[in-house]
């Protein structure tokens, strides 16, 4: 009788552990995605090419003829001036001004008004040297009658 009594015993301490086992595979078993068939008439879906480039900045050009014939580029996009002239390119940003357009880099600034402009070292009286003076923008031609 002692041997059913130690073997009810074993088994009555066996039994919760036993539970714990069957209920931790039985979570894992949930846990397991359901295998079911693909689709073959579907493949699956690949990301596409992506493009990530920028779209070019729109810069509006203006193209002025100056004094002994030098030529001057200008591009302008919100408070940007790119200027271009035979062999230099300046990046400047708008600055303040009582009459026309100033830009400047804080070394040389385009001072533009109306149709006119000029290139000149900036300082900060406002009397630099000018670099090419009597700029008039270049008017496309106009276009023929039909």
């Amino acid at each position: 009788m002692k041997t059913a009594l130690r073997q009810k015993r074993i088994l009555t301490g066996l039994l919760p552990l036993a539970s714990l086992g069957l209920v931790v595979a039985g979570i894992a078993c949930a846990r397991q995605a359901p295998s079911t068939p693909t689709d073959p008439a579907k493949p699956a879906a690949t990301p596409g090419p992506t493009n990530n480039v920028r779209p070019a900045l729109k810069w509006k050009r203006f193209d002025y003829t100056c004094e002994a014939g030098a030529k001057i580029t200008v591009y302008l996009r919100d408070t940007t001036a790119k200027v271009r002239t035979g062999d230099h390119v300046y990046l400047m940003r708008q600055a303040r001004s009582a009459d026309g357009n100033r830009y400047s880099d804080g070394k040389v600034l385009w001072w533009g008004k109306g149709d006119t402009g000029f290139l000149q070292e900036d300082t900060p009286d406002g009397d630099g040297r000018m670099l090419v003076t009597g700029c008039v923008l270049d008017k496309p031609p106009d276009p023929p009658k039909p």
